[in-house]
C-alpha cells in the first residue's frame, strides 16, 4: 500500500493542516454567486453536535472565517490555530490532550483554515477530541454523502462501489442511492473486475468481508489509516480514544462502516486526493446491516466518525 505522505502528516498535520495559513491552494473559479455552505461544530469524535448551521458567504470565504461567522472563535498562532469554539478550549494538563481538527467534505485537508476557499455545498466540520492515540484521522464518514457528492479543494473524483460477491444487491441499492442524492459518477464493480486505475484514482466504497483482499490489506495497518475499529478472529475490536480497547467484543451479526483517504492514490494518505469507505464485519449478515445502515439510515450516522452496526441498531465509535 502507499503511505509515502502519511508519516510526515502525522507528525505534523496540526502545524500543516490547522495551525497555519502558509499551504496554496489552486485559485478559485471565478463566479458572481454566493456559495451556501454548512458549517458543524462537535465533540467527543461526533457524538455531541454543539451546532450545525448553513451559511450564504460571500465568494472567496475561506473556511476560518466562515467558522468564525457562526460561533464564538479564539485563536492563536497569527490566527491560524483554532484555541477554543464556544468557550471549549484546548486542553494539555493531567494527561489530556484534546483540539480542535477540522474537515472539508468528511476528508482532512493539508490546508489551513484560512487558505482554504469553501465551495458551494461544501460541509466544513469541527470536532473537538483527544489526539493522543491518533493526531491524524484522514477522513469521517459522518458528512456521507459526502465527499462523493462535491469532492474537496474543487476535485471531484468518480465513485467506485466495489462489491465481494455476495453483496451485489447491497452495492447495486447503494449505487441507486447515490444517484438519488446527485452523485454525478458511479460505477459498480466486484473485487474481482476493480482495475488498478480505478483503484487509484477513484473515491472507493468496499463492500466486503474481512476475507477480502482490499478489506484486509485496510484492517491490517487500521492504526495507519486512522481506524479507531479492527476485526480480528471474527471479533471487530472497537477502541476508545486513547486507543484502548473497550472491553467488549462483537462478533457475529456485527457490521462496521469507516473511512479513510485512498492509501492506493499516486500521493497516498495525506494527499486529501481521494476516500475509501470500508462497509464489512464480521460475517455476512453483519456486512449486510452496515450497508443497508449506509442506504436506508445515513441521517443516523451524521457526525460520525465511525460507526458499528447490528441489525438496526447504530453505535458511533470511539
Amino acid at each position: 500500500m502507499i503511505f509515502k505522505r502519511a508519516l510526515p502528516l502525522i507528525l505534523a498535520w496540526l502545524l500543516t493542516a490547522i495551525l497555519c495559513a502558509c499551504s496554496a491552494q489552486p485559485p478559485a473559479t471565478e463566479s458572481n454567486e454566493q456559495p451556501k455552505v454548512t458549517v458543524v461544530v462537535t465533540r467527543d469524535f461526533g457524538k455531541e453536535l454543539i451546532l450545525e448551521k448553513e451559511v450564504e458567504l460571500e465568494p472567496g470565504t475561506n473556511a476560518m472565517a466562515a467558522l468564525q461567522a457562526v460561533a464564538d472563535v479564539e485563536t492563536e498562532y497569527g490566527g491560524g490555530f483554532v484555541q477554543a469554539i464556544n468557550g471549549i478550549s484546548s486542553e494539555y494538563e493531567g494527561g489530556s490532550q484534546r483540539d480542535w481538527f477540522y474537515y472539508i467534505n468528511g476528508i482532512a485537508l493539508n490546508l489551513g483554515a484560512k487558505v482554504y476557499i469553501l465551495q458551494d455545498g461544501d460541509v466544513e466540520h469541527w470536532d473537538f477530541r483527544h489526539w493522543s492515540y491518533l493526531q491524524f484521522v484522514p477522513a469521517i464518514i459522518g458528512d456521507f454523502p459526502q465527499p462523493f457528492l462535491s469532492g474537496v479543494n474543487r476535485k471531484l473524483k468518480p465513485t467506485a462501489v466495489v462489491y465481494a460477491r455476495p453483496f451485489l444487491k447491497e452495492a447495486q441499492g447503494l449505487a441507486e442511492k447515490l444517484g438519488e442524492w446527485g452523485v454525478a459518477e458511479v460505477i459498480i464493480a466486484s473485487d474481482e473486475q476493480l482495475s488498478e486505475e480505478t483503484k487509484k484514482q477513484s473515491n472507493l466504497i468496499i463492500i466486503a468481508g474481512l476475507e477480502n483482499g482490499l478489506i484486509s490489506e485496510l484492517n491490517k495497518v487500521h492504526k495507519k489509516l486512522g481506524f479507531f475499529a479492527y476485526i480480528e478472529q471474527d471479533k471487530i475490536i472497537v477502541l476508545d480514544g486513547g486507543g484502548n480497547p473497550s472491553g467488549e467484543f462483537y462478533n457475529t451479526g456485527y457490521g462496521l462502516i469507516q473511512a479513510t483517504q485512498n492509501p492506493w492514490h499516486p500521493e497516498g494518505v495525506g494527499s486529501g486526493e481521494s476516500v475509501v469507505f470500508m462497509i464489512t464485519g464480521t460475517d455476512t449478515e453483519g456486512v449486510k446491516s452496515a450497508a443497508k445502515a449506509l442506504i436506508n439510515n445515513s441521517d443516523r450516522l451524521r457526525y460520525a466518525f465511525a460507526v458499528l452496526v447490528s441489525n438496526t441498531e447504530i453505535t458511533k465509535i470511539p
